[in-house]
């Protein structure tokens, strides 16, 4: 279908700001060539020379579970490296988190700070990893909690920190400056000003001078 998609986009990719709301289903991002090859379809490269930058959103609620929060982290790094686009990361619906995570510590999560992992358990038991023992550990409810566990999701930790590559913005849609930050960001990834025409400066109206005789 990229006749059909050349044919809707072609008219309007120079005057406007275009947003593709994708799927969620991560495989698409990381698994199979197809949203690579969308993209080399409508980048610089591609027949519609558009301007593309990727915002990937997690929901501000994963850091409540902090292996979930950096299962999220470690799709987004995947992304990143499989796009090859210029990137934001944005924690969503940051309004549903207030009042549950301090300023302190959502400063770790929008820094991807591995060491979280490091203060307590991943909030999926309420004893600590090393002491669970299970009889049966193939058991679905075992096999999410417990030290092997634990030690899974430092890894993951350890490998998004050796990176360094994922931070977020925080975005309330409630805030109007929060959705303003986010569309600045996305204004300097895709060089959005630099790519307007320059606009004729104003002609003001000048008075002639008058000449009085001596």
């Amino acid at each position: 279908n990229l006749d059909f998609l050349n044919t809707a986009i072609e008219p309007v990719s120079e005057e406007y700001l275009i947003i593709f709301d994708l799927p969620g289903q991560i495989e698409l991002y990381t698994h199979i060539p197809l949203v690579p090859n969308l993209i080399k379809f409508l980048s610089r490269s591609g027949p519609l020379n558009i301007s593309l930058c990727a915002a990937y959103l997690l929901e501000a609620t994963f850091v409540v579970d902090k292996a979930k929060f950096f299962a999220g982290t470690l799709s987004a790094m995947s992304e990143m490296i499989m796009m090859e686009l210029p990137h934001v990361n944005i924690l969503s619906k940051m309004d549903l988190v207030k009042g549950q995570v301090g300023k302190t510590e959502m400063k770790r999560f929008v820094d991807a700070d591995a060491n979280l992992l490091e203060d307590e358990d991943t909030g999926r038991s309420d004893v600590r990893a090393e002491e669970v023992i299970v009889d049966k550990p193939e058991d679905k409810g075992n096999m999410m909690s417990g030290n092997s566990f634990a030690q899974l999701n430092k890894s993951v930790a350890r490998l998004i920190d050796d990176f360094s590559m994922v931070s977020f913005l925080k975005l309330d849609v409630n805030d109007e400056e929060s959705v303003g930050d986010i569309l600045s960001y996305i204004d300097n990834c895709i060089q959005y000003h630099e790519a307007q025409e320059p606009r004729e400066p104003k002609e003001f109206d000048v008075d002639e001078p008058t000449w009085e005789k001596d």
